[in-house]
């Protein structure tokens, strides 16, 4: 049985990061990054996520997921504070840090609440179907949010409309989590650290899921990057406001159409399956490159995030299942570490590019890189499993 108030839960804590999801680039060009720095300011927040994912989903696991989400929702005022009153690139850089720790705090917290309180009621056998829900819920709140925050900014055409509208569902969001119930699964005596650095080396499906999204960190991050400037480029007219809000919104409806249809083509997935999914993120962006009008940048972006959808539910899955409980917090924000982490690499590599290149021409290289290391891992475990079956060194 489902929790409903999880989902009711689950909800606004997207929307919440949704709202400033279709101007977040045009908001950090307004108050002082250009087009080669706004990479760097991004870069920055993975760099403070990075830092602090593993000893917030340490914490979550030692004294609360609770505790830990609430930190998070009462980051999100400071940050939206800044972005709305100050200006400047270290303003900028000051709210990044906020934001990176509100996402350090809250990628294993809630997560690993909504997944224990499922496998309590339900068993271990129902996990693709929490984690498919976890992420249909996640893409639908998103997706309401971007429509929120792109519909305020068309009609106002004032970033700081937008900010408003952030604070008042982290507000909302606050309230909700606070009545938020959980069940103690906490280990006080244990060594979370040593445990974590155990599992890492005794699983090696876990340590795949880990690099794997240091290696779909980059795509994702191109995209997100730079698809605002790209759109705004292809219309150049005032309608752009609306159509971030409906595009934005329209990504997350197709993840989470993703999440359906993975859940349903793939209800056992396994690693190979995965790196097969993953390996068509290069023919997304490959086709966002090739876009030179609205329509068919929409349809590219569409197929984009179906397909992230798509891998995000395996992901899932795997990783859930490949967790013991009493760590689930810490190996969940150990999958959003190295997610920060290969945005963090990518920044710097992004921005020199896009200095002396175009936006398609750098969604071009990124695509034919991600579908070459996919397909190199999948030939690469293949033959490792033909040597296993025969015998061969």
């Amino acid at each position: 049985m489902w929790n409903k108030r999880h989902g009711v839960l689950l909800f606004p804590n997207s929307a919440s990061t949704g709202v400033l999801t279709p101007v977040l680039s045009l908001l950090l060009l307004a108050k002082g990054c250009t087009l080669a720095t706004m990479p760097l300011a991004v870069g920055f927040y993975s760099a403070v996520a990075v830092v602090f994912e593993v000893p917030s989903g340490v914490a979550a696991d030692r004294w609360g997921r609770k505790r830990c989400f609430l930190v998070s929702c009462a980051l999100a005022f400071p940050m939206t504070a800044l972005l709305a009153l100050g200006d400047g690139f270290e303003v900028v850089l000051c709210a990044m840090a906020l934001h990176g720790l509100a996402r350090a705090f809250s990628s294993g917290s809630l997560d690993a609440l909504v997944v224990e309180e499922f496998l309590l009621k339900n068993g271990p056998k129902s996990l693709s179907v929490c984690t498919g829900r976890v992420s249909m819920l996640t893409s639908v709140g998103l997706a309401a949010g971007c429509l929120g925050g792109g519909t305020i900014y068309a009609l106002t055409g004032r970033l700081w409309a937008v900010l408003t509208l952030k604070a008042v569902v982290s507000l909302l969001l606050l309230l909700l989590a606070a009545g938020l119930e959980e069940h103690d699964v906490r280990q006080p005596e244990s060594h979370p650290v040593a445990d974590l650095i155990g599992v890492l080396r005794g699983a090696g499906i876990v340590r795949a899921l880990v690099l794997l999204s240091v290696a779909a960190a980059p795509p994702l991050f191109s995209v997100e990057l730079f698809y605002q400037p790209r759109v705004t480029e292809l219309m150049q007219t005032q309608a752009a406001g609306w159509v971030l809000g409906v595009l934005s919104a329209g990504a997350y409806y197709a993840a989470a159409a993703g999440a359906a249809l993975g859940r349903r083509v793939h209800p056992s997935p396994s690693l190979q399956k995965l790196l097969g999914v993953t390996a068509f993120t290069g023919a997304g962006l490959l086709a966002l490159s090739a876009a030179n009008s609205v329509a068919s940048f929409i349809a590219a972006y569409l197929l984009f995030y179906l397909i992230i959808g798509w891998t995000d539910v395996l992901t899932s899955t795997l990783m859930n299942a490949s967790v013991p409980t009493q760590q689930r917090a810490t190996l969940l924000s150990t999958s959003s570490l190295a997610l920060q982490m290969g945005g963090m690499a990518a920044s710097p590599v992004l921005s020199a590019a896009v200095t002396f290149g175009s936006i398609s021409q750098v969604w071009l290289v990124t695509g034919l890189a991600v579908a070459a290391v996919m397909l190199t891992c999948l030939w690469v475990g293949k033959q490792r499993r033909k040597e296993a079956r025969t015998g061969v060194v």
